[in-house]
């Protein structure tokens, strides 16, 4: 039923009440049957219980580690800043898998010098576990909107570094 459908039947039930005539009841469907609603009440009937969850410890969410997901954001950030030329190269190369350098260079870039290039527009972090931070992000990018996304993960030396970044 849509939501316009609901709200005639609502407006229907409210003149039937205010008439003293019976209400149009709705119905439940549980999967397998169609159950109708008491005539006289127009209750619907009661479903069964859900099922009892599986035993042993429930499943936890990590806490989000706020530190991490602002160290990638700021790794995205400043490798926006090398694709834009208005950082250089050499004060991101610590923090960024060589991979990552590799497809920045391919990158093209606007060779008469001017900036404005590549500008962030946006940026989500999510930490999807306690070693990696996930970034999806828009960018602007020669004159188009574009999507970016790139993974930053925790080292062996325990520090954040970009492992993926892709421009779409």
């Amino acid at each position: 039923m849509t939501a316009l459908a609901d709200h005639e039947i609502h407006t229907q039930n409210r003149l039937r009440r205010a008439l003293g005539l019976p209400t149009a009841g709705g119905y439940l469907w549980d999967g397998h049957t169609l159950h109708a609603a008491c005539q006289t009440c127009g209750q619907l009937p009661p479903l069964q219980p859900p099922p009892a969850p599986p035993p042993g410890r429930p499943v936890v969410d990590i806490v989000p580690d706020h530190d991490a997901l602002q160290t990638a954001a700021r790794i995205v950030a400043a490798l926006v800043e090398v694709i834009d030329q208005r950082r250089p190269v050499k004060q991101v190369a610590d923090f960024v898998h060589p991979r990552v350098l590799r497809y920045v260079h391919t990158l093209p870039v606007d060779h008469g010098g001017s900036r404005g290039g590549a500008r962030l527009l946006t940026l989500h972090a999510a930490q999807p576990n306690e070693g990696a931070v996930e970034i999806a992000a828009s960018v602007r990018a020669r004159g188009r909107r574009r999507a970016l996304a790139a993974s930053v993960a925790l080292t062996s030396d325990y520090v954040w570094a970009c492992q993926t970044f892709r421009i779409l």
